[in-house]
């Protein structure tokens, strides 16, 4: 006798859920590559700005800038999107990258959430809607 699976609702949980002064907070384990460019990414702070990053200074900040601030992720966001369709993404994953402000891979959806999850597949729905409504296939 077979058992078949339930879709995601088997899927594997890689991430926690924290209180933190009445805020919800993800928490997810990083690959050590990804903990040593944070450090560096951190040692650029200091350098620009000639102190340690505070709890409100933003992790990647504006280079151009002389007080911390925001590197603007919307433009950076299109970029990556545009080189995604260069190099052949499929334009369904694109929107959903822009819908979401995501990028969902095989190997990173295990720290999504259900409702995280459920968004980026409803953001590739809509655009197959979208492609069937404008007649275009």
């Amino acid at each position: 006798m077979s058992r078949k699976s339930k879709g995601n609702s088997r899927r594997k949980k890689n991430y926690t859920l924290e209180n933190r002064g009445g805020q919800l907070v993800k928490r997810i384990q990083i690959h050590s590559e990804l903990a040593d460019e944070l450090r560096a990414q951190m040692e650029r702070f200091r350098a620009k700005f000639g102190r340690e990053p505070g709890p409100t200074d933003p992790v990647f900040f504006d280079p151009d800038a002389d007080e911390p601030r925001p590197l603007n992720i919307d433009a950076a966001f299109d970029e990556l999107a545009a080189i995604a369709g260069e190099v052949g993404v499929s334009p369904q994953l694109i929107y959903a990258m822009k819908k979401t402000g995501r990028i969902v891979t095989e190997n990173n959806k295990q720290f999504l959430t259900p409702a995280e999850l459920k968004e980026w597949n409803d953001a590739i729905e809509e655009y197959h809607q979208k492609i069937r409504a404008s007649g275009v296939m």
